[in-house]
């Protein structure tokens, strides 16, 4: 695929070069490497191809090559923080070859430090691709593994969004649109890989929860960034492990949105049937899937640190429900378990 690409571009008279050392969760050397490839081919563009890895490694790039500076001093939220300057950004292109994270039409890049693989959020609107080709046919060849822990990402980005207390209609209303596309495509593509009408609709469901995580996310992902941080656990895959404990954290505070999303996803009965359904039919879906049912089946174990960056990490502050160490500690002991 990438091999096509290249030398389709170059029969149109480009020059390319590849940088492709980037792969998991991306730390802060993979950028810098990409920058000096950069400049080294002198560029005027970056297309990034891949999977979320490639595309904020690639929108990360395209930031430092042109901004001063470390990627440090563009950290979201940071105090004193540099901006990111629309003016200074090269033109940016983003081909997602899976549907999970929805980079391609996110202005975040998310990176890991290298010295303790904690996650950093760089964010800046103008950081959202120029162009993107969401072709499904380039993620026929996704295996089944990655079909599912993806695709749950996915699912996650546009619970959380839809949960998360921070007020945007706008994106609620995105977040349910991509629930209903999850519920209806998922399991289709997990078990018919070639099937183009639900890779496509997974690739809407992606974009769909990134826009609509603008809104914000929660507890999910608190747990899921600490998992990837402390255990290097893929991001889709953390997620899966930890969204049917975190949303029976959630359900008492929220239970009509919980009755609205049980409805969306097909659950009949009451009011508290749907909503108590919703969490059972996330379960159901794991376990058709094949997301490992505990988290000692990957061998991680509770530890400090492990509590540490969950209870740091700023996502689960969208979370109606606050959640303490103590609170974190018994979701981790009740990671994976989707009966």
């Amino acid at each position: 695929m990438l091999t096509s690409l290249v030398s389709g571009l170059e029969a149109k008279g480009l020059a390319v070069a590849v940088y492709s050392e980037a792969a998991g969760n991306p730390l802060i050397s993979h950028v810098e490497q990409g920058v000096r490839a950069y400049k080294a081919h002198d560029a005027d563009a970056v297309l990034s191809i891949g999977g979320g890895c490639a595309l904020d490694v690639g929108k990360a790039i395209a930031l430092m090559s042109h901004h001063p500076g470390n990627i440090l001093d563009y950290e979201d939220d940071k105090p004193n923080g540099l901006p990111v300057r629309a003016d200074l950004l090269p033109l940016t292109i983003s081909i997602p070859t899976t549907a999970g994270t929805g980079s391609e039409v996110g202005g975040s890049s998310v990176v890991s430090r290298d010295d303790n693989h904690q996650k950093i959020i760089v964010w800046g609107a103008a950081l959202i691709p120029r162009h993107v080709i969401a072709d499904p046919d380039l993620t026929l060849s996704l295996p089944p593994h990655l079909t599912a822990a993806t695709g749950m990402d996915a699912l996650t980005h546009n619970v959380e969004a839809y949960l998360a207390k921070n007020f945007h209609p706008i994106c609620e209303g995105i977040a349910l649109e991509g629930l209903r596309y999850v519920n209806r495509y998922l399991v289709r593509a997990f078990e018919n890989p070639s099937d183009r009408e639900a890779r496509g609709g997974m690739l809407m469901a992606a974009m769909m929860g990134a826009i609509a995580f603008q809104k914000g996310l929660g507890v999910t992902h608190s747990c899921a960034h600490a998992l990837s941080t402390c255990y290097d656990l893929h991001h889709g895959l953390a997620n899966a492990m930890m969204i049917v404990p975190s949303m029976r954290f959630n359900y008492e505070q929220q239970a009509e949105k919980f009755t609205t999303m049980g409805e969306v996803v097909g659950i009949q009965g009451s009011a508290s049937e749907k909503g108590q359904g919703f969490i059972r039919w996330l379960g159901e879906l794991c376990r058709t899937l094949k997301i490992p049912n505990s988290l000692s089946e990957l061998n991680v174990k509770l530890t400090p640190r492990l509590l540490d960056v969950a209870t740091q990490d700023t996502c689960h502050l969208n979370n109606t429900r606050a959640c303490t160490r103590a609170d974190f500690e018994k979701l981790f002991q009740e990671g994976g378990a989707h009966v």
